[in-house]
């Protein structure tokens, strides 16, 4: 547990959901009493670092420039790149540690304090490793449970693979006893998160499990949300849309990774290219899942990207009508299949596609948040927001830090961490304006 006396520590989490659960975990495997306080005031930082785009390393390396003067415990994607050379180059840096070695941050901690030098940097392990317990670095309203690690998918734009290793789900019974513990703890919602939650139990039982996972987490006792973030559409069956449609607990809500819109890209990034039958499994979620709302992801400026092909992603935007849209610009990374692909698209061309695109999902927001003004909707309270004077919120269409969300006005006490029942008063392009009622 963190608490008020010990040794002042500090967490600078980057990058992606799946990072922030690792470092809950990690906290939680360091015996002596820790102290949690923001980073001027900390003894040590722990930097858990993200390697997935230039973009996320720039982010890494400007932080550590401002840490010049703690002892930085160094973790995350990024860590398993480097050697030992890197002491050197920043001898803030007192350890090293990749995710193979997490169940060791104890004695890693220890001589750290002791101010030794650790470098404990191993290759991927072949099971899914369980971390001894979690200490929440989110609200207590939500939090993040990881149910697989690694990834099997050849996408030619991306390093995770190579970071993370081969897909290895976690076993279902240490999901399960991870969420009961989080739900008596008084957590409202559990996100479970993979770089493919589709994909979940594929290595261990021989079938994607995700359907059968959902229902037993939803026959936990207690009033909770469960989200699931991270299926790719090809792991979207019939039985997981059952299980969505028919559950209360289960948010209606979907984070499907598209990456294009363009049959020749998506070929060239070795995804699911046929754009059609793309358009008719979303056709069947929304069939099969009334009111479900979509999120996905784009890459625009990928080697090869014509303005033809943009358009023709464009078009599909403007099609589908997604709830919920993030935009990335193309980022050369060695070590993928992409990067010797020709036709590099500008950073002119990157920077004009992006705002194109986001400006055309901004419209789309707007309209779907609008067609919710006067509706009464079920909201998770956050926080209390006293420069704004009102209540921050989240409904089921709202995934906490990438979603919008729900801003209410209240004549009374609303506690944190409760559902209360809030009518939609004004729709804006991404956050919502509501009552209590």
């Amino acid at each position: 547990m963190l608490g008020d006396k010990g040794t002042k520590v500090a967490v600078i989490s980057l990058g992606c959901a799946k990072n922030l659960a690792d470092m809950e975990g990690v906290l939680a495997g360091i015996n002596p009493e820790l102290q949690l306080v923001p980073y001027p005031d900390a003894e040590i930082v722990f930097l858990n670092t993200c390697g997935f785009l230039k973009e996320a390393r720039d982010e890494v390396y400007e932080n550590l420039k401002m840490l010049t003067k703690k002892k930085v415990i160094f973790m995350g994607c990024l860590a398993g790149t480097i050697d030992k050379s890197f002491f050197e180059k920043y001898p803030q840096v007192c350890a090293i540690v990749s995710s193979a070695n997490y169940l060791n941050i104890d004695e890693i901690f220890q001589e750290v304090l002791k101010g030794e030098k650790v470098f404990a940097v191993s290759p991927e392990p072949t099971d899914f490793e369980v971390l001894p317990g979690k200490q929440l670095l989110t609200s207590q309203s939500y939090a993040y449970v990881k149910i697989a690690e690694g990834c099997d998918n050849s996408c030619s734009y991306c390093l995770i693979p190579k970071l993370k290793g081969k897909y290895r789900s976690r076993k279902k019974e240490q999901i399960l006893q991870e969420v009961e513990a989080l739900v008596n703890f008084g957590v409202k919602e559990i996100i479970l998160v993979a770089q493919d939650c589709g994909y979940y139990g594929v290595d261990l039982y021989g079938e994607m499990k995700l359907a059968e996972l959902l229902e037993e987490i939803t026959s936990i006792n207690g009033d909770f949300w469960v989200r699931v973030l991270y299926v790719y559409p090809e792991r979207i069956n019939d039985e997981l849309l059952k299980v969505l449609n028919d559950s209360k607990k289960i948010c209606k809500y979907l984070d499907i990774p598209l990456q294009h819109g363009d049959r020749s890209i998506l070929k060239k990034m070795k995804r699911v290219s046929d754009v059609a039958k793309i358009k008719e499994n979303i056709k069947n979620i929304r069939e099969k899942v009334p009111g479900i709302v979509l999120r996905t992801s784009f890459i625009v400026g990928f080697p090869g990207e014509t303005e033809k092909e943009f358009l023709n992603l464009a078009e599909f935007v403007s099609d589908i009508e997604f709830d919920h849209v993030g935009v990335f610009k193309y980022s050369k990374e060695k070590g993928t299949a992409a990067y010797d692909l020709k036709g590099d698209v500008t950073q002119v061309n990157k920077d004009e596609r992006f705002n194109q695109l986001m400006i055309l999902q901004q419209k789309i927001s707007l309209r779907k948040n609008r067609e919710l003004e006067g509706k009464v909707v079920q909201v998770l309270v956050d926080h209390f927001d006293p420069e704004k004077k009102m209540y921050i919120g989240r409904s089921m269409r709202f995934s906490p830090e990438v979603d919008g969300e729900i801003l209410i006005k209240s004549e009374k006490k609303l506690e944190s961490n409760q559902f209360y029942k809030v009518k939609v008063m004004e729709g804006k392009e991404y956050d919502l304006i509501g009552k209590s009622v």
